[in-house]
């Protein structure tokens, strides 16, 4: 189910965001230029050249200017990824009560802290 709407919602996006989406004009212009070509006797390329390198204003210019390719604009659509807010409660601390194993006043005797012992007896 979700490759299928994956596909639309691309291909949905490729033809709003991009030119491409004057593809679908396509069949219009096959049926502008059948109808130049019924009344005119013109050709494919001099009918191209007619409609898209000149100003070409005649009486049907309303239908020349929705051609493909002929007006193109772009929609853009800025796009933000908002992370989820977590709200998370502090967990309390522990209560820690203080242990001493030594008293304050411990001085360690020197002669263990010391590298050479003093002879043993």
């Amino acid at each position: 189910m979700r490759t299928p709407v994956t596909i639309f919602l691309l291909v949905l996006m490729l033809f709003i965001q991009t030119p491409a989406g004057q593809l679908l004009k396509l069949p219009f212009l096959i049926e502008h230029f059948m109808k130049h070509q019924q009344q005119e006797g013109v050709s494919l390329v001099a009918f191209l050249q007619e409609h898209y390198t000149s100003n070409h204003k005649d009486a049907d210019f309303p239908e020349d200017e929705q051609l493909p390719f002929k007006n193109i604009t772009f929609y853009t659509i800025g796009y933000a990824v908002v992370p989820g807010v977590f709200k998370t409660t502090p967990i309390p601390g522990l209560p820690a009560v203080k242990k001493c194993l030594l008293p304050e006043t411990y001085v360690p005797q020197e002669n263990l802290a010391r590298i050479f012992h003093p002879p043993r007896a």
